[in-house]
This record gives C-alpha cells, structure tokens and sequence, in this order.
C-alpha cells in the first residue's frame, strides 16, 4: 500500500545563542520543523492506494467550516516566489491559502483558497508564480494520507483554478519555473526525488528523476536553462534542459544541502545548509567548489536559504541564523568574497529570499512576516503577522474563577497585557490586578517535563503521546482531579493516574492553558493567534476568540457561527467552502445577518450543553442562510451504520434470527427521517447477511471514520448490531457473517472481538459522538458459555464521547416476534426514535429518553425476560419534533 511518508528536515531545534531572540526563533522554527513534518494520521483499515476518482473527495472539508482570514497570513509562510517584472509576490502557507501581493505597496491583491480537510491538509509548503505573472503553482499537503498529493494551478489575475497536476505519494517540498516559463520543476520529499513538467504538453510530466536518497527542498534554474537541485541526501545535482545529469557534488558526510541559487551569469551555484552556517560556492558548470565566504562570528542556526542580487554582485543568506537585532539576511560583496554586512529582516526563521531587479529584496519569514527591502537594507514595506503572540505565556495566561474573564499578552512572555471580559464583550488594555485573576496550576501533580519535551511525565511514567508530539503547556484542574496538557498537535486531558480521558486536535501549538475555578472549562492559547473556551468532560469547543495585533479590532463565535466582532474585525471570520479538488472559496459571517448574536456567547459557556441546546432555531436559521449562500449546509451530521445479520454462513449453520436484517434496515430508516431533524444527513450505511463480513464491518467503519472528519466534533454516529455474540476464553466476540462457530478457534480467529471494537469505536469517538446500540445477546445455539451482563458489557465498552445501550442480560435469548417483525430491542428502539408517535408527544428525542424509553419497553415487550442496559457518557437530543 503505497503511504504517505514523515518529513523530517532534521534541524536542531535550538540555535546555539540563548539570546531572548533565538529562543523566540526556536519556538517559531518548531513550528515551521511541524508544518514540515506534519502530525502522524491515523492508520486507515483495508486502506486502498488507487488513486481516488475526482469524484471522491474523502479527506476534504464535507461542509462549510469556520476559518480566521484578517487579510494576512495566520501562519508560517513557508515560501514565497516574485515574477521576472517583479510587480507581484505570491506566498504559501501552512493556513491553507496562497496570497497574491503587490510589490509595489505591499498591498493584498488575492487571497487563493485552496481545497482544506481536517489536519494537514490544505497546506502550502511550495509556491511559484510563471516570470511572465500569468500562472501560480502550489504543492504541499493537498490530500489525506494513502492519497496523491498534486500540484494546484491557478490564474494570478483571477485566482480560478486551471487544473491540478503531478500526481505523487509524498508532498511537494519546492517549486519553481524555468526562466522562460516553459518548464516547471517540482522536488519531493523522502526519496521520491524530482519531477519535470513542460506547458507545451499541457503541463505533463516529462522527466524525472528518483535516485536521491532524502528530502529535496532546493531546485533552481540558470538563464540558459540548466537545472541544479539539493537534498538531504548530502549531494548537489546538476542537469541539462532534458534533466539529464550533468555533474553531482557530494557535500561531505553529514551535510544536509536546503537551498541552491545560480548567479545571473550562471558561473556560480550558491548553496545553504540546514544543519550549519555554512554557505557553499561551486562551479555552475562543473560544481567543483569555489572559496567559500567568511562566516566568522556566525554561530547559531543555519544559512539554508540563498539568492544573488539581481547584478550578480552581492550574494545573500538567511535562515535561522539569529543575533540580537533580530533574523538578518547575511550580505557579501563582490560575489562572496568581499566584505560582510547584515540586513535587518525580521523577527523569525527567514523561509524565502527572492532578489529585486532594483538590487532590493523580498524576505519572507515564519512570524508570518513579509518584507520588501531596499539595495540599503531599509524596509519598504512590510506585512506583520495579525494575530496575538501567545508563546511564554504558559504560566501567565489567567482566568476569573467562571473562565468569563481572560487576561493575556499580545506580545511574547506576556508583553503589552489585555483582558477579554465574556460578560460584557469588552476588551481592555493593561488591566489593574485586582486579585481575580488566577494563573494554571500547575504543582498540584507530579507532573514533570512537560515544557518542550516530546515526553512529559506523570510521577515518572510517560504519558501517551503521538512520535515527535512536543508538549508545551500545562494545566491541573481543582481539586487535582483531572490535568490538561497542551501540544504541538493536540489538547489532552489525562485523569490524575494518567489515564487519557480526551484529545482535540489543535489548530495550531498550544501556547498556553488553564482550567476554570469551577473545574467546567478549559482555555488554550494557540499558535493561530485564538484563545478557545472547551468543555472540560469531553473536550468539546465552545467559544473561540481572536484579539488582532492592532489592540483595538477582535473578534468572538461559537462552532455554530454565531458571533460579535469590532467593525475592523467582521470579515476576518469566514466560511470556508471546498468546491471538490481544483477549488474553494469563502463567505464572511457578516454576510449572514442571523449569525450577529452577541447575546448567545455567554450562553456558549454558562450552559452545559452549549448554545445548540438553547437556540435550535438560530441555528437552524444561520445554517439555512449559509446554505443558501455556499449551496453546502454547515450544520453538524448524524450518521449511522446498522448492522443486522439473520443468515450466518455455511460454518455457522446453526445461527439464525429471523429480523436480524429488517432490524438494520428500519433502524437506519428511522434515523435518516426528516421529521424533526437536529442534524444534517451524514453516511447511511446498512450491512445485511452476506454483506456484514468482518471486512466489511471494518470497510464501512472506516468510511463512517471519514465522513465524521469535517464535524468539528459536533457530528454524532449511531452504529447498531443487530445479531448473535459469544463468550471465548474470557473475551466477548460479536459474530459477523461468515463467522467458524464451529468451535471456539473458529469464533475467536474469526469474530469481531469487544477489545477490537472499543478500538474501533474510539477511533470513531476522536471524530464526534458515538451512541453505540449492542442487540447481540447470548443464544442457545451460539455457546455453552455464559454472555456478559448487559450492564457489564456496556462498561466495558465505556469511553468519553461514547454512550452505549445493550439489549439483554447474562443467558438471556433474543426475543423476536412476528407480529412485531423484530427483535424486542428494535421494536422498542423504532418506537423511541418516532417523532410522530404518541410517545414523544412533540418533545426533543434524547438519548436519555430514548434509553429509558427503551429500557422500560423492552421489559414490557418479553414480560422481564430481557433487561437492557445503559452507559451514558453525552445526552444529546436528535430529533425535535418543533422543529
């Protein structure tokens, strides 16, 4: 199966200064070392590596989701590239758009959305724009792992999508044009190598190369159309117009090659390194090496970004390499063998330097920061980034004992401090210490090297992280019940032992966090430049909140899209909407006149269940509104797979239910009914007989894990069983179709264990609610062992986001009747989730009421000969017949 592989650059995370500076860049570094080496995606099941039709856009954004958009990048610009003219500047970015700007004034002429999923995809570690201005190029994390990632074209004028090509299993680490635009140059990551692609065959791929033995991250073109590339393989390669190897230069053992730029003569190939200071000049014909430029009194972090001055005489570096002004772009005259001076250029790990024809140059940064810089040095302008700087803040970001009130820095370690009070919708600039402001415990557990490690501890014992996850904040809830630890990728909750509890993937590093007074709600601070309000017992977002660098203009929304701002911050709140693979747009929130609702985000956080539970008809009417605008509903999605086996196969010949099979069919029925209807339709899935193997179970589970991705959470999934289960050596299997029942080795090679559907099912309860109905009880012809009890097996299967309803008790048979045409559990069920029915008397339909309902039905139906069993750990409502 071909995968996606990690992407690790290997730099050292620390530069060699401890400077207040460096420290800084070290911690902007780790984020662009991240977006580089994305976060670990779950293992897909029976995953296929066929490329997906076009029509199959698992991996994407299904809805409209909320995104922050000031006009700015949010995140790390990971590359930047200008045409020949030089009027326009286009950046990549690991928020997910490409930027179109004018060199002139700095000014924000497009912004490109591209195709988003939940995770990393979306994001832009490769750009390019044609020297001519007319075409845009853009690689990086475009698809879900186990899928090809491409090369988005787009039109600078418009910003219209001209197609996709280069289908590859690693991502694109750089892109760049040939200078007469013909050609197109693509480097991959790993060793997948290098990729040529020609405009006069309609941008096909016509060469390659795929002997290299790392990462490429540098190509560049001389004028009379040679090519030379690095990687991190440790050589240099040098190819004509037809990509055929001209010359390769081994750097050395250890060296790790990034960048390479020819002179405009095209004598001298510059080259930088991620892992040193070091800047190489080799011959541009041969690459036999040339007398390197001084770099005495450089010693921190790297040089691995390289350019020439538009006359050749100045060769210019940046990267991480910091000293106490800030990220110079380090200049040597005459070629590299004169003297040395350092160009002021940003506060972060410079990512791109592309050289002016006036001798100037644009910078652009990780802050995110981009910068055009005069011959002299002197900015002519510059973009900073929009948000608030939360990093240092671990120990400083405060709250009132409700968490209404939150005191911050907009600056790094707490600087130029504000408070953000919930209760009156106001933000206030240095505020007075008035004793209410509480900051994270963090002392109230042995917890120990939980700052920038990738293995925090818990009374000596690691607690489970993802490989290469970096923890950064902590915070211990009162009464020392419960902790949340704060990463690179993710927010966890742990219980005092260390148990996990929860993980929400995180929008960007967790800066920060701390825990209400009360215990109810947990606030991070996050690299994205937003504070979030989350429910303590399971996680769940429930207020966001963006304070923009000007300190005056913020804004505040729940996952639904209700929202208030400032007037210099209404547009910054956007829809983002994937128009299938080539495309995306957006639409403002302020574009929907129902979604202004102030009032409703207190009621986010003093109401347990959020604002959905108090406001179901403003969320109706905003979802219907953005509908409207985007042709895609926003809302959250019920899901459901049912799964009813009556025919078990010739090894289990003994096993028969005569409804098994209409049980799935109505329950699914039922569930997708538009009566009442809190969610949006999501997957439908039925399994019957022949078509609920063990691998289809797990086909389909893996399709419902997909479709839940977009949910932010809110999505909720019914999966029902409906069939025979059996007791092995201790271990519960529930028995798929196709089952060896014909003695204990056949069920247990060949059953669905309850070890691997709790699994299953909290892969599942990481993506959104899970309402888990078991209807597979013990039977005569099934064992002589004895089944769980109902209650029993619901505990086992006890997990957050997971509530769990069993039909039956220890030895108890399966009723079924003819005059129902179900089982008893079914029966009951169908009733409960009848939103015309006498039961309900127009009243919300919860789990709790459904579980009751049936619990008590069911004991009605068989005369107590069946007792169901409840684990509840969310109450949600789906269905309101007001509504």
């Amino acid at each position: 199966m071909a995968k996606l592989r990690r992407h690790h650059p290997g730099e050292s995370l620390m530069p060699a200064r401890s400077t207040p500076t460096a420290l800084r860049a070290a911690a902007l570094l780790l984020l662009t070392l991240l977006a580089l080496t994305p976060a670990p995606a779950p293992a897909a099941d029976n995953a296929s590596s066929a490329p997906p039709s076009p029509d199959d856009t698992t991996g994407l954004y299904d809805r409209p989701v909320l995104v922050v958009d000031p006009d700015r990048h949010t995140a790390p610009i990971i590359r930047a590239s200008i045409d020949a003219a030089g009027r326009f500047a286009v950046t990549g970015s690991d928020d997910k758009t490409v930027r179109v700007w004018s060199l002139a004034d700095g000014a924000l002429l497009r912004t490109i959305r591209v195709p988003a999923g939940p995770g990393n995809v979306g994001k832009i570690y490769a750009v390019a724009i044609s020297p001519d201005g007319a075409l845009i190029a853009a690689g990086g994390w475009t698809a879900e792992d186990g899928k090809p990632q491409v090369i988005h074209l787009f039109d600078r004028a418009s910003g219209a999508s001209v197609g996709r090509i280069g289908e590859s299993w690693d991502v694109v680490k750089h892109l760049t044009f040939s200078p007469d635009g013909r050609r197109l140059v693509a480097t991959l990551g790993k060793t997948s190598g290098i990729r040529l692609y020609d405009r006069e065959r309609n941008w096909a791929e016509t060469a390659r190369d795929a002997d290299y033995g790392g990462d490429s991250y540098g190509a560049a073109f001389s004028q009379d159309g040679r090519l030379a590339t690095s990687s991190l393989d440790g050589k240099v390669r040098l190819y004509d117009a037809a990509l055929r190897r001209l010359a390769v230069w081994d750097s050395g053992s250890g060296q790790r090659p990034f960048g390479v730029a020819f002179s405009p003569d095209g004598q001298r190939l510059a080259v930088g390194f991620d892992d040193s200071t070091r800047v190489a000049l080799l011959d541009g014909r041969s690459l036999a090496p040339l007398a390197e430029p001084d770099r005495g009194g450089i010693d921190n972090g790297d040089l691995s970004k390289v350019a020439w001055s538009a006359d050749g005489k100045t060769l210019l570096a940046g990267g991480r390499y910091a000293n106490d002004a800030g990220y110079p772009v380090v200049a040597w005259a005459d070629g590299g063998r004169g003297k040395r001076r350092m160009i002021a250029a940003g506060q972060s790990t410079l990512m791109s330097l592309a050289p002016l024809a006036d001798g100037g140059l644009l910078a652009a940064a990780t802050d995110p920061y981009l910068a055009r810089l005069s011959a002299e040095g002197a900015a002519v302008w510059t973009q900073g980034p929009p948000q608030a700087d939360f990093s240092g803040q671990r120990r400083t970001l405060t709250l009132s004992a409700d968490g209404l009130r939150v005191d911050f820095g907009y600056q790094q370690w707490g600087k130029e401090p504000a408070r953000f009070d919930l209760s009156s919708l106001t933000l206030s600039l240095a505020p007075a210490a008035d004793g209410g402001a509480i900051p994270p415990n963090q002392d109230a557990l042995p917890i120990t090297d939980w700052n920038y490690t990738v293995s925090p501890k818990l009374a000596g014992t690691a607690l489970p992280l993802r490989p290469f996850e970096m923890s950064r904040s902590l915070a211990v809830q009162p009464g020392a019940r419960r902790f949340v630890l704060g990463t690179e990728w993710s927010l966890r909750a742990f219980a005092a032992d260390g148990a996990p509890l929860w993980r929400r993937p995180a929008p960007s590093v967790v800066w920060a966090v701390n825990i209400s007074g009360d215990g109810r709600l947990a606030v991070a601070a996050y690299g994205d430049g937003t504070i979030r309000w989350h429910r303590m017992e399971d996680g769940r977002e429930l207020l966001a909140f963006m304070p923009l660098v000007n300190k005056k203009d913020w804004a505040a929304w729940t996952p639904e899209g209700f929202y208030d701002a400032t007037p210099g911050a209404r547009d910054a709140l956007r829809w983002h909407v994937n128009r299938g693979w080539n495309a995306a747009d957006s639409l403002s929130v302020s574009a929907i006149p129902s979604s202004h609702r102030p009032d409703l985000l207190l009621r986010a956080l003093r109401d347990p269940d959020g604002v959905t539970a108090l406001g179901r008809a403003d969320v109706a009417a905003v979802q219907q509104e953005v509908t409207a605008r985007t042709g895609v509903n926003p809302g959250a999605k019920l899901h459901a797979l049912t799964i009813g086996i009556k025919n078990y196969g010739s090894k289990a010949s003994q096993l028969r239910l005569d409804y098994a099979d209409a049980d799935a069919r109505d329950v699914a029925r039922a569930l997708t009914g538009d009566r009442g209807r809190l969610y949006v339709k999501g997957s439908q899935q039925v399994l019957s007989n022949d078509d609920a193997t063990k691998p289809g179970i797990f086909r389909a589970l893996q399709t419902l894990r997909g479709a839940m991705a977009s949910g932010n959470d809110r999505d909720i999934a019914v999966l029902l069983f409906s069939g025979h289960g059996m007791l092995v050596d201790g271990e519960y299997y529930l028995l798929p179709h196709g089952v060896d029942a014909r003695d204990s080795v056949g069920v247990a090679s060949s059953g669905l264990s309850l070890s691997e559907l709790k699994r299953q099912v909290s892969l599942l309860a990481a993506k959104g609610r899970v309402l888990l109905l078991l209807d597979a009880c013990h039977s005569g012809a099934a064992a002589n062992n004895a089944a769980p009890d109902a209650q029993q097996l619901g505990s086992q299967l006890k997990l957050p986001q997971v509530s769990v309803l069993t039909s039956s008790s220890a030895n108890q048979p399966s009723r079924e009747n003819a005059d129902w045409g179900h089982g008893a559990f079914s029966k009951a069920l169908l009733e409960a989730l009848d939103p015309d029915s006498s039961v309900n008397r127009n009243r919300e339909i919860s789990i709790l009421g459904i579980a009751t309902y049936v619990r008590k039905r069911v004991a009605v139906l068989t005369s107590s000969g069946q007792s169901v069993g409840m684990e509840l750990s969310f109450d949600d409502d789906l269905f309101d017949p007001k509504l």
